[in-house]
């Protein structure tokens, strides 16, 4: 948990647009968190450190429900990949937190050359064993090894909430994308209809699991800034981002 005077900070601008107007919107578990009045990005301030993130993912507690529905997380993702697999360019699949490997096997199945990257090596354990003729990776994403080249299809579900630093993360990813590139991305709208007047009842926020809270004009700023237009946002009832970007 942030110490006493890191709790009293405030951001000096925005990480997406640059902005210098900000809302506190009160604490959760400790930390701070702010919005931005230009691109209404939300997110935590300060961010907490390295031991603090790297502590969430030693033993991830949710991977034996996740074994439990490995079956159906399959097919939930093949019913996914199904829709967009004809739009990408080629049959090279990533999936960038890809847990136990259920897509990596969806994907496998529908005739993709898959492969999968996860921080957490226990989750990586379970895929290999699970899912033997996939391509597994446990590391950060810019240890992904140089051998696996460039994708066609990006797969990235429920995965940049939790990064405290999603430039870094992305500057590693693009250069892995194929010119073309289809992206496939969720995670929580924190500019959704739905979400709670008062921001820290909502309850995606749960820091430090998830330190960033996009809406559609924070996530298209940026990942324009990395080279990926939106092509389209799905809709949806929940307060979560769907959509789909293309690699320039």
């Amino acid at each position: 948990m942030p110490d006493t005077a890191a709790k009293t900070a405030t951001p000096e601008a925005c990480m997406i647009c640059g902005g210098t107007h900000f809302t506190a919107l009160g604490a959760k578990n400790g930390y701070n968190l702010f919005r931005c009045g230009d691109c209404r990005l939300s997110f935590v301030h300060p961010m907490p450190g390295e031991s603090e993130i790297a502590a969430i993912y030693e033993k991830y507690v949710l991977n034996d429900s996740y074994k439990r529905r490995a079956t159906r997380k399959i097919i939930r993702s093949t019913r996914r990949l199904r829709r967009y697999l004809h739009m990408a360019p080629g049959k090279r699949f990533l999936d960038m937190g890809c847990s136990i490997g259920t897509s990596v096997e969806a994907a496998r199945r529908l005739g993709c050359d898959a492969y999968g990257i996860d921080i957490d090596e226990s989750s990586i354990g379970i895929a290999r064993d699970l899912f033997p003729d996939g391509h597994y990776h446990a590391g950060p994403i810019e240890s992904m090894p140089p051998a696996w080249g460039q994708f066609d299809f990006l797969f990235s579900v429920e995965v940049l909430e939790h990064l405290p630093d999603p430039h870094a993360y992305f500057q590693a990813l693009a250069p892995r994308a194929r010119s073309g590139a289809l992206l496939y991305l969720t995670t929580p709208d924190g500019g959704h209809w739905r979400v709670p007047r008062t921001f820290t009842e909502w309850e995606h926020v749960n820091p430090p699991q998830h330190l960033v809270f996009y809406n559609r004009d924070a996530i298209t700023r940026f990942l324009d800034r990395h080279g990926f237009d939106v092509v389209k946002f799905e809709w949806n009832l929940k307060p979560g981002l769907k959509l789909l970007a293309r690699k320039r």
